[in-house]
This record gives structure tokens, C-alpha cells and sequence, in this order.
């Protein structure tokens, strides 16, 4: 078997040395094109919706905010799984979109449909900030009753 190939590709040299040729230039210009990032993006595109509403109780947040954002946003189209979290006073609901969705177009989605929810007055869902598996190691907001946003800001 061996010996027929190498018998072959000594018989068309020129055959041999034209595609050994062709495939070095595509791997060429593969090369020039492939994007090169220090820390490429691994994660599925997520959302993460965030209520605030002082002073509820978990299952009021549960039945008042959490599901009825979560049926509004169920028929969001490329999304794959929902997760969501009732607390004190703050509900979370992190959206996981299909491989290769655009987090622009999806983000646009998910802000049209939480805004036709049915909510409590007052309560305003917000969506936020695009961020990485990489990037994102804890999140923290600082408040006082005796300091102001300057004094805040240079702790």
C-alpha cells in the first residue's frame, strides 16, 4: 500500500510539488486573516436583567417581578435557557442566548420585551452592562447616609 503511494508520487512529482504548493498558500492566507485575541471570547452570549424593589420580601419579588418578566421574555427568539433569583428586594434573571448570536441584536430584543411587562408602579428592570466571563470577577455599590457620590467615588 505504502509502496504504491510513494511510487505514485515519485511518477508525478509535479502533481506532488503543485498541491504541496496550493496548500501552503492557503495556510498562508488563512494565516494573514485569523483573528488573534490575548483573551478570546469563550462564554455564550448572556443578558442579565436586575429589579430593584426595597422593602419586598422574596416571594413578593418571585410573584410580582421574576415571573411575570420571565414569561415576557420566554419567547425571546435564539434564546436557549433562563435562570433566574428572587431575593430581598432584588430580582435576577440571566438570559443565555445560541451560539453565534449577535449580544447587540439580542440585548435590543430582550430591552423591547422587559419593558412590556406588567410591573408594580415604580419598578423599572434594567439590563446590565455587556460583560465576560473573563472580565467580570465581583460586582459591589457603595452607599452611605452621610457621604456624598465625590467622597464615595474615592474610597
Amino acid at each position: 500500500m505504502i509502496n504504491n503511494i510513494v511510487r505514485y508520487c515519485l511518477q508525478k512529482r509535479y502533481a506532488v510539488i503543485l498541491v504541496t504548493l496550493m496548500v501552503t498558500l492557503f495556510g498562508y492566507y488563512s494565516w494573514t486573516r485569523m483573528a488573534v485575541e490575548a483573551y478570546p471570547e469563550l462564554s455564550d452570549v448572556t443578558a442579565q436583567v436586575t429589579t430593584q424593589a426595597p422593602g419586598l420580601a422574596a416571594e413578593e419579588i418571585e410573584q410580582q417581578i421574576t415571573i411575570p418578566l420571565e414569561r415576557q421574555l420566554s419567547g425571546t427568539p435564539g434564546l436557549v435557557h433562563m435562570r433566574s433569583s428572587s431575593t430581598f428586594g432584588l430580582s435576577l434573571i440571566t438570559l443565555t442566548f445560541k451560539d453565534g448570536a449577535e449580544d447587540y441584536w439580542e440585548r435590543q430584543r430582550v430591552t423591547e420585551r422587559m419593558t412590556q411587562a406588567a410591573l408594580p408602579a415604580g419598578i423599572t428592570p434594567s439590563l446590565d452592562s455587556v460583560t465576560s466571563a473573563a472580565g467580570e470577577i465581583y460586582r459591589y455599590t457603595l452607599e452611605s447616609d452621610s457621604k456624598n457620590l465625590m467622597e464615595l467615588s474615592e474610597i
